[in-house]
């Protein structure tokens, strides 16, 4: 997969099925135009699910133009690394765990542990309630 190459389309299906990363806080690029809205559209269009059509009308702009926006935000997110793709699961290699420490208890005769902890709490509590 290469999102440089992908559709808008595309790339916002790729997104919903997490196969590609998005921010959850979506930047401002100050450079491009639209600045003031250029989140927005991006947020509607990406996570909300509108249609370009749709963006386009709520803003007062020709699709196309909505279109361009959105198209050039991708292109600078994906130059920074805010959109990168997320590799399948089966292409990760599994991570080599250590195998468990078990805890060492040093052998009691007739298999039970010592509880030295009760011993001192009982003694502490007959001791205060003495005469």
């Amino acid at each position: 997969m290469n999102i440089n190459r992908m559709s808008l389309r595309s790339l916002r299906n790729a997104i919903q099925n997490s196969e590609v990363s998005f921010p959850s806080q979506i930047p401002v690029f100050s450079c491009q135009s639209r600045a003031d809205i250029q989140w927005r559209l991006v947020d509607l269009y990406f996570v909300r699910n509108w249609s370009c059509s749709r963006v386009a009308e709520r803003y007062g702009m020709t699709m196309e133009r909505a279109r361009q926006i959105i198209a050039t935000w991708v292109g600078r997110a994906i130059v920074l690394g805010y959109l990168q793709e997320i590799p399948p699961v089966a292409a990760m290699p599994l991570a080599q765990k250590p195998a468990p420490q078990l805890a060492h208890f040093p052998e009691v005769p007739g298999g039970m542990l010592p509880t030295p902890l009760l011993e001192p709490l009982v003694q502490r509590a007959a001791a205060s309630n003495g005469p």
